[in-house]
């Protein structure tokens, strides 16, 4: 009775610990990795597959949870037992170690070959889990390509293969458990004919009763070893899933700190941006895409940016935002050298209109304005300016469908790609920043509307003091700028107001003769430019 009650309490014991610092452990694994995913560099998910991470924080973390302690569990438990009951043995019948020598001696020899395969082949399944993770990934993000080209069965056997890789090596290591189960059981069973002889033949008088006990628990010595070798090897395959995300804890680059305190709220004051002789490449071993690049941007200038496709436009924002770190070099903003800024400072103080716009799920004031700063009046205000609604004596037009009410579906799937444009311009109106920054803000518009558009622009940006720049393929899009940017490989090939530099025999001028671009366009752009 009381080594019942104290069993009991023990097990009791054991559970809570485990569970306990298992999960606290999961937790901590669990946080640190996904803070320092969110804070590495764009090489990381630019060079990482997509289903590599979501294996890292689906089924790793669910290793973590439940598969590891329970098999760490399970694992004491049956060599407990396995110990318990060759002690028992040996009290009793001592001379079965001469058996138990040889017979354990096979039993490692086994086990151990059968772990070091069993981690390979679950590895190696990993790897194909993350390969049809990816696939399928990019299937459901590409599903509607997939639809319009008529490819829903070439898709099918570009994901069927992987996934019948992945279940030939499931199916492998099935066949693994088998050969250790067959050995196992013969180990097994001559253990219990050692023992069977020696009860038998009485050689050694035991009690009856006790013996009948000893050859009981030997008959289960053979199932006790097959699962103390299939847990341990289970937790030895899920502490690889700790591993990896251990690595995810320690090994990531990690971008420089959100906050340096340097910087005052008032910064900066004109928008002035100079950059200084600056090398940039995406990763050790790849050119220069931005070849000791110099440019001097006047506090309240409109630049536009133009150039050939890889040029480094979008690149040059990707430094100025300090998305990818330049090599050599500096930029400077009113004086600061934004190496010296904290992440958060000086993202937070420029506004973006990117080609592609972030639109979360949720309302469109949840996209505008997520922490609450700013009142309804100016929402309604900047979604009227960029005509995604419409007001009707001051007052809002409810049969349109932009409110700041709008429900938003997960990536904007509700919303045209122009919409989700305008969503992103209105953004950066509401946020009033010195500096705006458009990376092919009017590519999914039409030429009416981008017109519209480049008029707001002036007139609330430029018109306004605030230094603009813009990277536009469309020509017509920059001619009421102050200044053209033509780069070249990763350099200023040419730099002007857009007017001169037409006058010039320039590859600016030869740019604008292929679009059709006459000296009355640029006059006309003059003249139909909005008055403050």
């Amino acid at each position: 009775m009381t080594l019942g009650i104290l069993g009991t309490i023990f097990i009791f014991v054991e559970n809570i610990a485990i569970d306990q610092f298992s999960t606290q452990a999961s937790q901590y694994l669990f946080h640190t990795a996904l803070s320092h995913v969110l804070r590495s560099p764009m090489r990381f998910f630019d060079t990482t597959p997509i289903g590599q991470i979501l294996d890292r924080f689906s089924k790793d973390v669910e290793v973590l949870d439940y598969k590891f302690p329970q098999s760490y569990r399970m694992f004491l438990m049956t060599a407990a037992g396995m110990i318990a009951i060759i002690i028992l043995l040996l009290a009793y019948y001592f001379y079965t170690i001469i058996g138990l020598i040889p017979v354990l001696a096979v039993f490692t020899i086994c086990s151990t070959y059968w772990r070091q395969s069993a981690k390979v082949v679950r590895q190696h399944q990993v790897i194909l889990r993350s390969h049809v993770n990816s696939i399928f990934s990019e299937g459901l993000s590409g599903i509607s390509t997939i639809r319009v080209y008529q490819a829903e069965t070439l898709f099918m056997s570009i994901l069927t293969n992987p996934v019948d890789e992945m279940n030939k090596v499931s199916y492998l290591f099935q066949a693994m458990e088998q050969w250790l189960t067959i050995r196992l059981d013969l180990l097994g069973c001559m253990v219990i004919f050692i023992v069977g002889m020696l009860v038998v033949t009485s050689t050694i008088h035991v009690d009856p009763a006790v013996a009948g006990v000893i050859l009981s628990y030997t008959v289960s010595l053979a199932l006790q070893s097959q699962f103390m070798v299939r847990f341990q090897a289970n937790m030895e395959n899920d502490l690889s899933s700790v591993e990896r995300m251990n690595d995810y804890c320690q090994k990531l680059d990690q971008e420089a700190p959100r906050y340096n305190g340097n910087v005052d709220t008032s910064w900066p004051p004109k928008g002035e941006i100079e950059f200084k002789n600056i090398c940039l490449k995406y990763r050790p071993g790849l050119p220069y895409i931005l070849d000791h690049f110099s440019l001097h941007i006047n506090a309240g200038e409109s630049v536009g940016i133009v150039g050939r496709t890889g040029a480094g436009k979008s690149s040059l924002l990707s430094a100025l935002f300090r998305i990818v770190e330049i090599d050599t070099g500096t930029i400077v903003i009113d004086g600061k050298d934004i190496g010296q800024l904290g992440l958060l400072e000086l993202r937070s103080r420029m506004s973006i209109i990117p080609q592609d716009p972030t639109v979360f799920e949720g309302t469109v004031r949840s996209n505008l304005d997520p922490f609450n700063e700013y009142a309804e009046e100016e929402l309604i205000g900047v979604l009227s300016k960029t005509g995604l609604l419409r007001l009707s004596d001051g007052k809002v037009d409810t049969t349109r469908e932009m409110v700041p009410s709008t429900p938003i579906s997960p990536h904007g799937r509700n919303l045209s790609h122009g919409q989700r444009q305008l969503l992103a311009l209105a953004r950066a109106l509401l946020r009033k920043s010195q500096i705006v920054v458009c990376d092919e803000a009017t590519s999914a518009v039409d030429f009416a509307t981008d017109y519209e558009i480049q008029q707001l622009i002036e007139s609330e940006f430029s018109k306004k003091g605030r230094t603009v720049i813009c990277i536009a393929h469309r020509l017509k899009t920059v001619l009421l700028y102050d200044k053209i940017v033509l780069m070249d490989a990763g350099r200023v090939l040419e730099y002007g107001k857009p007017l001169d530099l037409w006058l010039q025999d320039s590859y600016w001028r030869t740019m604008c003769d292929t679009a059709g671009i006459t000296k009355r366009d640029f006059i006309i752009c003059t003249e139909k430019s909005v008055p403050v």
